[in-house]
Formats: structure tokens, sequence, C-alpha cells
């Protein structure tokens, strides 16, 4: 195609390729422009990156927009914008992919100008899991800047645009000689002395994102491109704390050592980096007061402790004394009673003078009988018609929700394990609303749990109920199943049958609703992916990052 035959720029409702509809222009790029658009034959709202048309032409930009849609459609992570199909319309370059609901880091940035550490620190542990997605099948993203990064409705952080990655093991770049690659304000030293690039490179991006994100600004500015990129040469940024006096010293040191000049002074690759981020944020929430206090350091959880989302009354999933040890989570159990003894004090009055109850005293007994009569042939009369064990958690009386539902309590699910629990003080993180934070398996050598049938989640709610369930679970490889009850079984077989079963194949978000009124709900892992913030002896791991529970629509 020549030059003068410029394809024209596309209007709203135009048809590509006869089968997307271009519905919405959504921004605007160097090389393209992304629209948000209609895939007519599966129905389905997604994005097209569309080359300009005055670059459609080059046949080396067309080649990049080609190696994009390779090089990202292998890449399947829950921080990576899905990448369908690439195509070509009219002589012009198009990547399909998938539609964020949302807004770019860069927007929100231009907004609001500095985040919260909390937000700062979820944003840079995604991207760095989402980096190392990317580094193990061998890309280096080279482009890690906040309009890169999208956030979604539901507060999810997605790496995109892989438009000038380069494979590690490449020697073919398809970048020009001489012009340094990316974004100047984001590059890191290494490109911009034109040196050979390994993974580190992103994680230098990432820390001048992250220090934009508390700052306000980068630390590196000049009168052009090229006196931004050549500052980084020549001096270190200014200490974030002078800038945010609130950044503690962890968060301090981990951006030091991202943004370090020499690619040797950083973190090994973008697991560690994650790992590093991972352990700050829990710390930051162990730190916070949430009821009774624990000794410095000490981070078991409580045996039989529920830990509940803020502003909701405590219900309770109770576990007695004797519990622990039996592996059996049941009713409470009326606190035992000592056994009569004949007080020293008075030996004579007490121990020889016979009891005489009054009359009065005796109907009161006779009332009281009649009364426990009454609710203990209740209870036989449950009994006879409930599969369900005695030694089980019931709330077989609570009264059916008529209002919103709720999750009252939320602890996890281990019943093959050593204590039955496990990390239940990330299990808050399934409610807070943050998808970017999330209840983690512990590592595992067997992603089938080994002698384990698996691990989970219960959800208590404030009432039976007829309700939905959502549940977000992140990665590959993982399977699941959902069971609701009146009753939180201490094992599996308690919970009857699922009432959803699938895997990863099935999307990263199981939805299912209860068949029959219910109190509480599992969420139970039964196989999990790997995970880089794993050891390669115990590589396995799972995440659920959120759990959302509504009445049945």
């Amino acid at each position: 195609m020549s030059s003068s035959s410029h394809p024209s720029t596309p209007q709203p409702s135009t048809i590509i390729a006869e089968r997307y509809r271009l519905d919405s222009l959504r921004a605007h790029g160097g090389m393209a422009d992304v629209w948000q658009a209609t895939d007519l034959q599966l129905t389905r709202v997604v994005a097209i990156k569309l080359l300009k048309p005055h670059l459609a032409a080059e046949s080396t930009l067309a080649e990049r927009f080609r190696r994009e849609a390779i090089a990202a459609a292998n890449l399947n992570h829950y921080n990576i914008v899905t990448v369908y199909d690439a195509i070509e319309d009219n002589g012009r370059q198009a990547v399909i992919m998938e539609f964020v609901d949302g807004e770019s880091l860069r927007e929100r940035l231009d907004r609001e100008k500095t985040l919260t550490v909390n937000s700062v620190l979820s944003i840079g542990y995604s991207v760095c899991s989402a980096l190392e997605a990317a580094h193990k099948q061998g890309l280096i993203h080279r482009d890690v800047k906040p309009g890169n990064i999208l956030i979604n409705t539901e507060k999810r952080v997605m790496l995109t645009d892989f438009g000038i990655a380069k494979a590690l093991d490449a020697d073919e770049d398809l970048t020009s000689e001489n012009i340094m690659m990316g974004t100047a304000k984001y590059l890191s030293p290494e490109q911009v002395r034109g040196d050979n690039l390994d993974a580190r490179a992103d994680l230098y991006s990432l820390g001048l994102v992250m220090y934009e994100c508390l700052a306000g600004k980068v630390p590196f500015v000049g009168k052009n491109d090229t006196d931004t990129a050549l500052a980084r040469l020549h001096r270190d940024a200014t200490d974030i704390a002078k800038h945010r006096p609130d950044v503690d010293p962890d968060v301090a040191r981990i951006i030091n050592r991202l943004i370090a000049r020499e690619p040797k002074d950083r973190f090994a690759d973008a697991a560690q980096a994650g790992v590093a981020i991972r352990r700050v944020i829990e710390g930051r929430k162990s730190s916070t007061p949430t009821g009774s206090k624990r000794p410095a350091g000490d981070r078991t959880p409580t045996p039989g402790k529920v830990i509940r989302p803020k502003g909701h009354t405590p219900v309770g999933i109770t576990r007695g004394p004797s519990d622990s040890s039996s592996g059996q989570q049941g009713r409470k159990q009326p606190s035992p009673q000592p056994p009569t003894t004949t007080k020293t004090s008075s030996p004579k009055t007490r121990s020889q003078t016979a009891f005489k109850p009054t009359p009065a005293l005796l109907i009161g007994v006779i009332a009281i009988l009649l009364v426990v009569g009454v609710v203990f042939a209740t209870i036989n009369k449950s009994d006879s018609t409930s599969a369900e064990p005695a030694t089980t958690t019931v709330a077989t009386t609570a009264p059916v929700v008529s209002g919103p539902v709720q999750i009252t309590g939320i602890k996890s699910f281990d019943p093959q394990g050593d204590d039955q629990t496990e990390n239940d003080n990330e299990a808050s993180n399934v409610t807070d609303g943050d998808s970017t934070t999330a209840w983690s398996t512990t590592c595992y050598k067997s992603s089938t749990f080994g002698s384990k049938s698996g691990v989970g989640l219960v959800m208590q709610l404030n009432g039976s109920a007829l309700a939905q369930l959502q549940a977000d679970v992140q990665g590959d490889g993982w399977k699941a199943r959902v069971y609701a009850s009146n009753s939180a079984g201490s094992d599996l077989e308690a919970w009857g049958s699922p009432i959803w079963e699938g895997s990863s194949d099935d999307g990263s978000t199981i939805t299912t609703s209860f068949t029959t009124p219910s109190q509480f709900a599992l969420v139970y892992l039964t196989q999990i992916g790997q995970s880089g913030f794993c050891s390669n002896n115990n590589p396995y791991r799972g995440y659920i990052s959120e759990i959302r529970i509504q009445p049945t629509p």
C-alpha cells in the first residue's frame, strides 16, 4: 500500500473485519487508538487497538502490532489484559482485547495527584504479579507506566500494552536503532544507555510509578525527553520520605531498591519484589488494632477466632475448648459446673443441715423442667430428619433473612490440617472490597495438596437465606467446589453435596446460588496453580481475592 492510500479514520458504528462494531473512541495513543467495540459473533464487549491511519503503511510498525498480539496472547494472568485476536482490516492492523471497564492509573493520578500508601502497595503488588508472569514467558514489557496500568470498577489492577515488549532471549528487535523505546519519564538507566536488558528494567519503571503515586511527581524531570532520560544516569532520586513523611521506612526501602541505578542493586526478579511488598502489606494490616491485643510479632490466629469485616455485629462461628484437639467444631457447650463441695468455713451448719425447698421454689423447678422438656422434644424431632452430625456448629433456628444478606463471619477451613486453619489472618481480605488483596493458601509441593483434599473459606451470613455467591479466584490451574448449609461442619462430609464445582477454565469468578435457604457457605479449593511467590520445592499456592453475597436474583 502506498502512503497516498492511507485508510481513513473510522467512525462510530463502523464494522471492521465483518465482525466487530466500533462503538466509542476511548483513548488516543502515539501509534494507535483504542475503541470500545462489540464482537457481533460472540455478543460481547471488547476493546480494539487500531493502528493509526498514517502509520498503516509502515511495515515495521505493523509487524510490531502483530508481535504484540502474539506476545500478549500467551499471557493468561489475572493482572494482565487478555488479548483475543489480531486482524487486518482495510490495510490496518488491529488487536482485539479484553475490555476493561474502569480507568488508567494515569487518569486517576491526574485527578487525585497522590494516592494512599496502602493503595500504592496494592498496585505495586499487582503489577509485580503481572510482570512475574510476563518474565516467566521470556518477555520484558519495557514500557511500564501509569498509562499502561488499568484499574477496573472492582479495583482489579491490570497491565496492558506489550507493543514494545522484547523477548529476553531474542536478538531481533523491531525498534529503531539509537532511539530509546519507552516513555522517557519511566525508562531504566540501562534503557537510556542502550545496554542489554533483563527483567530488572521493568522493576525500575515500576519503582518510578510507585514513587510518582506517593510524591505526585516523578523524581527525574528535564527540559525535554532526552534531558529527563539522562538525569537518572547522574544522580539518585530524592528520598520519597521528603515528599511523603507518612511513608514508613519499609515502604521507602522497597522503592529505593526498585529504582537503584545499577540492576544488581535491585530485586533479583518480580517475584522477590512482590514478596517484599506483600510482607509490608501484611505487616501494616497486622499492626492495625482490631480488638484484643496480641504480643508483638505474634501473628498466629487465635484458635476458633472468626475474622469479620468491619461494621458487622459478631454472630460467631464458635469452637468449644475441647474441640481444638478433637477437630470438632460444635455448638457452644454450657460451661462445666464445678462439683458440689462442702465448704469448710461452716462445717456444722452447711454439712449437717438438711435442705428444705420452699413451695415456690418447687413450683419454679417444675416449670423449668416443663420448658426444657418441650425444647428437647423439638430438638429430637428436628434431629430425626437431619443428617448433620451433632458436633457441627448449627444455626438451624436462624430466621430466614428478609432484608439485605450480609457476611457476618469468615474463617479459613482446613479439615485435614494440624490446627484446622490456614492463614486465618488473611481471611478478612476477601470482604474488604479491594480485589488487590487476597486470602492465600500456604505453598504446597503438590497442586492437589498432597494428603489433603483441599482448603478453603467458610462464610457465615446474618441469617438463613437464598443467596447468590460470587468468588474471585486468582491464577490458573485451580479447581474448586462451593457448599451451602445451615451448619458449619468441621469436616467436608458434613457439608453434603456441592452446589457448584468447576475450575479456572470457567473463568476467574465463581457465580452460584444456594439451592435451599442456608446460613453458611464454603468455598473449597481442591487444586491450585503455581506461584512465583513460593519456592521451587513447594511451588503451588491458591488465592481468593473477593467473595460477595447477595440475594438470589
